[in-house]
């Protein structure tokens, strides 16, 4: 929703802490509630400290722009820097329920109808096991029923014992995310073809080789191969063969960036006759340039950024320096509003979070016990927009 400066009588989204053309507060904006987490990372936190089902079970993805369908998600643009909170409807099609700069607002929205989805599963697994069962039983069938309880109850006990013991190992197995190495799909149409690469123990973490690029690009895989079971029948070996087509993943600059976490080191770099710094360390995303004409740091989009930055193993090579040198002749990129507001952020999450440590634990009506609770995502209505 837009709303009216107070100041400069601009509009703008109301969500925003400061009104984007003359900075002046907003003094209504639209914040998170107190009880929940305020970043994404938090939010996993909490998902994970429910102990709530995989996420391809219960169709919630954090921090991932998951691209099928039957799917609630939020992720973090690294172009336009916005949040992005979404559904994936039943035919495919995207409904955007906020996207924005308010990490926290975003966050809410996302952590509202998770919980409101709990609830609703939990309602059902107790209509269900309210549900009236018929016994037709007659007095001399339950007479001789009961005669045969102990043995069975013995029997029961030890297959029982067995049982859970390989449905313990079989739900292991079948969560495993797919081996590391080299696949080959050709009877899924989209990768028909086409060569993929498993490079981390994440089931999204896949590279897909562009043969018009003649590289190794991210790809993050599909709901046919994104657990060991299903992707076992197309993996070829962890050891790269010429005969796959492609390149050795191993030689390629995406592999090196996963190696190093998909990061580039914060601080100062000179390109191209200009002076970049990298506030923090995701790989394209907070870089700001000196503009030497205003004597000023300009915030640039991770499109403008160069390339070569963008890579750890390609960054290093162009004068890094984690700290403000006088001798550069180039001011402290830590005295600028840019590293006010963010120090800022951090001290105001560093706070809540304080003071809040154990509000997740608190919140035991969202908790999910896997021994008596079962989620149908096919019960969640996905032909809404919410």
């Amino acid at each position: 929703m837009k709303i009216k400066c107070e100041y400069c009588e601009s509009m703008f989204d109301d969500t925003l802490e400061k009104c984007p053309n003359c900075g002046a507060p907003n003094q209504n904006v639209r914040r998170s509630t107190s009880d929940q987490p305020i970043t994404i990372e938090g939010l996993k936190e909490w998902y994970a400290a429910k102990g709530l089902p995989p996420e391809d079970v219960t169709r919630f993805f954090i921090g991932k722009d998951y691209r099928g369908a039957k799917a609630f998600g939020i992720y973090k643009d690294e172009n336009s820097g916005n949040f992005i909170v979404y559904k994936n409807k039943a035919d495919g099609t995207r409904a955007v329920r906020y996207e924005g700069t308010d990490e926290a607002y975003a966050v809410n929205e996302l952590h509202t109808r998770l919980k409101q989805e709990i609830l609703e599963q939990k309602a059902n697994n107790i209509k269900n096991s309210s549900a009236p069962t018929h016994n037709n039983y007659s007095s001399s069938q339950r007479s001789v029923k009961r005669k045969k309880s102990c043995l069975s109850t013995l029997i029961t006990y030890i297959i029982t014992i067995g049982i859970i013991g390989g449905g313990v190992g079989y739900v292991y197995t079948r969560n495993l995310p797919p081996a590391i190495g080299y696949y080959k799909c050709d009877d899924i149409s989209y990768y028909k073809g086409k060569l993929l690469y498993h490079y981390d123990d994440d089931e999204y973490s896949w590279a897909l080789y562009d043969t018009e690029k003649g590289d190794w690009v991210k790809n993050g895989g599909s709901t046919e191969i994104n657990r060991q079971y299903k992707a076992k029948k197309y993996f070829l070996s962890s050891d790269y063969n010429s005969s796959y087509g492609g390149t050795d993943f191993a030689d390629s600059l995406l592999y090196s960036d996963a190696q190093n976490n998909f990061k580039v080191n914060t601080g100062y770099y000179s390109y191209d006759d200009n002076i970049y710094y990298h506030m923090k360390s995701g790989q394209d995303s907070d870089w700001y340039v000196y503009d030497t004409e205003t004597g000023d740091w300009d915030d640039i989009w991770g499109s403008d950024v160069p390339s070569d930055l963008k890579h750890q193993s390609v960054a290093q090579d162009f004068w890094y320096t984690p700290d403000w040198n006088s001798e550069t002749q180039i001011s402290d990129f830590t005295e600028t509003e840019y590293y006010a507001d963010y120090q800022e952020d951090l001290a105001r999450e560093a706070a809540y979070e304080a003071s809040h440590s154990n509000d997740y634990d608190d919140d035991d009506d969202y908790s999910w016990d896997s021994s008596s609770d079962s989620w149908d995502s096919g019960s969640s209505d996905w032909d809404s927009d919410w």
